[in-house]
Parts: structure tokens; C-alpha cells; sequence
């Protein structure tokens, strides 16, 4: 009966040790096959969309720089960038396997290529910019040259209003440099102070060459006279497409910032807090 009783309880011992045994293993190849899950799955898809969310930033300020100051250096970067978010992204996407997941990644798809045609849009007007900047460079001097080569060479000494014809000359010239430097600050950063410098130098101009007008002119000065005011039209046309121009740069660099905000807020507040569920 003893005996009866001792084999019972080790049967009973045995039972449960080895029923424990399986369930312990159980549970260990459970956490196991999580672990490895979270290493093949939702590790590589966190790292990859860390990458492009750095790689988004970085592409914004590729932009920023090139818009300062057009360069291979800033260019080359923008378009390594643009790679990088292509690349982590396919990677993010050979890894997603839920529904929501992948609307979440269309629409950061739709964001993003909106950012892209708004940075490549900013590119062209940008290099535009650049052209402009030197063509009404290039017109200013044109006209600065005419006022010191062949109106005051046409000056004749001893003739009555030689001294008013200098000075307002000399008006005339340093006025038209006050409206290209007010120029090229407006288009540089839209100061506030250009804007209400540049159309008293344009008054200035205008003032000073209709006093000039008014004077003695020689027939030698005629032909000079005309060809300064179509050169000087010619500029005023030029400041005047600079002005527009740097206001649309300003508002189309404002709306791509926007668009890359947007884009980062998929990542942040859908695409990530999505993962972290996933995680825990």
C-alpha cells in the first residue's frame, strides 16, 4: 500500500515536471520567435524609417542652402538625399504587411512627391534668379557707362550749365546704383527698409535726369541722352521682374516648407506610433 502510494506521487511528480518542462519550453519558444520577429521585422522597419525622416530634413536643407547660395555642393546633396529617402523607403516598404500600413506609406508617397515638385520648381526659379541678377548688373553698368563715357565726354568746357550738367549727372549715377543695391536686398531676404528705400531712388532718378533735361544740351549730348534712357528703361524693367520674382520665390519656398512638415507629420504621428503599437 506504501508502495502503491509512493509510485502515485512520483508519477504525479513526474507529470508535472515534465509538463512544466513543455510548458516553460513553450513559452520560451514563444518569446524566442517575438524576439526574432522584432529583429527581422520591426527593428530593420524603425531604423529605416529613421532614416528617412533624417533624410527628408537633410533634403529640406540642401534646398535652404541653394536658395542662399546656388552650388554643385548643396545640389549634389539634395539629390544624394532624395536617393536615400527612395532607398529606406523601399526598404520600409518590403517589410509592411497590414493594410493601414500601406495607406500610410501612400500618403506620405503622395506628401513627399508633392515636396519634390515644390523643391524642383524652387531650383528653377532660383537659378532664374541668378540669371537676372546679372543681367540687371549688366544693364546698370551699361547705363552707368553711358553717363561717363559719352554724356560727360560730350560736356564742352565754357559752355553755360557745365557745372549743373555734373552734378546732375552725378545724382543720376549714384541714384541708379541705390536702386540695383536696393534691388539685390530684396531679392536676397525681402528686407523691409528696400521696400520703402527703393522708390524714393527711383524718384531720385528721375528728379535729377529731368533737371539734367532742363539744361543747355549740346547736339553732341542728344544721341548719348536717348541711348541712356532706353538702356535705363531696359534696367528698371529688369529691377522691376526681380522684385516679382523674389516674392514668388518667397511665397513658393514658404509653401514647400509647409509641404515638408506635412510630409514629416506622416511619419511622426502615423507611420511611427503605428510601429510602436506594433512593438509592444
Amino acid at each position: 500500500m506504501a508502495m502503491d502510494r509512493f509510485k502515485l506521487i512520483l508519477v504525479v511528480l513526474l507529470v508535472v515536471i515534465f509538463g512544466g518542462g513543455i510548458l516553460g519550453y513553450l513559452a520560451i519558444s514563444k518569446e524566442r520567435a517575438k524576439l526574432d520577429k522584432i529583429l527581422k521585422v520591426e527593428l530593420p522597419m524603425e531604423q529605416a524609417v529613421r532614416e528617412i525622416e533624417v533624410s527628408v530634413w537633410e533634403t529640406a536643407n540642401a534646398i535652404f542652402y541653394y536658395m542662399v547660395e546656388p552650388s554643385a555642393t548643396s545640389l549634389e546633396e539634395y539629390k544624394k538625399q532624395l536617393k536615400d529617402v527612395e532607398k529606406f523607403m523601399i526598404k520600409y516598404k518590403a517589410l509592411v504587411d497590414i493594410e493601414q500600413e500601406k495607406k500610410m506609406v501612400t500618403k506620405f508617397e503622395r506628401m513627399w512627391a508633392d515636396s519634390v515638385s515644390k523643391a524642383e520648381e524652387l531650383i528653377r526659379l532660383r537659378n532664374k534668379m541668378t540669371n537676372l541678377r546679372k543681367k540687371t548688373w549688366d544693364s546698370v553698368h551699361e547705363a552707368d557707362d553711358v553717363i561717363d563715357y559719352k554724356i560727360q565726354t560730350a560736356f564742352v568746357e565754357g559752355l553755360p550749365d557745365l557745372i549743373e550738367k555734373e552734378k546732375a549727372v552725378r545724382e543720376v549715377e549714384a541714384s541708379i546704383w541705390e536702386v540695383i543695391n536696393a534691388t539685390n536686398y530684396y531679392s536676397h531676404g525681402q528686407f523691409q527698409k528696400t521696400t520703402r528705400e527703393f522708390p524714393a531712388h527711383l524718384a531720385d532718378v528721375k528728379e535729377f535726369w529731368g533737371r539734367y533735361r532742363k539744361l543747355n544740351l549740346t547736339s553732341a549730348e542728344e544721341p548719348h541722352i536717348k541711348e541712356f534712357e532706353a538702356v535705363w528703361n531696359r534696367s528698371l524693367e529688369l529691377v522691376n521682374e526681380s522684385y516679382a520674382l523674389a516674392d514668388e520665390l518667397t511665397g513658393k519656398y514658404l509653401a514647400f516648407w509647409e509641404s515638408v512638415h506635412e510630409a514629416d507629420d506622416v511619419i511622426d504621428f502615423e507611420i511611427q506610433e503605428h510601429l510602436k503599437k506594433r512593438l509592444n
